[in-house]
């Protein structure tokens, strides 16, 4: 086996068990609160985008997103990337359980929402808001890709619009308001920091190879 193809598998390993990581509590927290759900207001920033229903194509390139910077970074950045990604997801889940939270939906005209739209409320309850997972992993991705020798500075600074297109569509869909996706990029950066701080042997284990 060469070692192109080991590292993919490493890449494509430790990709399945973040997503589990980060689905599995994720489903589970949006369907039982151990207590009454705080519902978030929307603020006039929140109001002053309008809805759009297709914002959801948009809002699901996160994961090409994630998957993108996953397999493109070398490992010392790669390895920095996955395990903030480890951490920003626990914190969030804490808040989650300990905060129930959510975004309510009574302003979305569902008489006009198409097909796509319906799968979306279907398997993603509004629940989970406050800090916004889309934001935090966005912004890892874009912090991961900045320090990715392989991203040339006009693909980092497409990869930061990306990231700013997401935070629009997670409004633009009611998914979340500004205040969640404050909260998530908060999460982001100190996750990033902490595990720059923490896990420094280890990051600096894999420079080395």
């Amino acid at each position: 086996m060469n070692s192109t193809y080991k590292d993919l598998l490493r890449r494509v390993y430790s990709g399945i068990v973040l997503v589990i990581w980060i689905m599995a509590p994720y489903m589970l927290l949006q369907r039982f609160a151990i207590r009454e759900v705080y519902w978030l207001e929307p603020t006039a920033f929140d109001r002053w985008i309008p809805m759009n229903f297709y914002a959801l194509w948009f809002y699901d390139t996160f994961f090409l997103l994630l998957a993108l910077v996953g397999l493109s970074a070398r490992w010392p950045v790669a390895l920095h990337y996955f395990l903030t990604i480890g951490w920003a997801t626990m914190v969030a889940h804490m808040v989650f359980f300990f905060f129930p939270n959510g975004v309510s939906r009574e302003e979305v005209p569902l008489d006009q929402a198409p097909f796509f739209y319906e799968l979306l409320l279907a398997y993603d309850a509004p629940r989970n808001a406050f800090p916004s997972l889309h934001a935090a992993l966005a912004v890892i991705a874009g912090l991961a890709a900045s320090q990715c020798s392989r991203f040339q500075p006009v693909a980092r600074c497409l990869i930061w619009l990306w990231v700013l297109g997401i935070f629009w569509s997670t409004i633009a869909l009611r998914q979340h308001v500004v205040v969640d996706l404050i909260g998530g990029t908060l999460v982001a950066v100190g996750a990033w920091f902490f595990v720059g701080w923490f896990h420094r042997d280890e990051i600096e284990q894999m420079r080395d190879k």
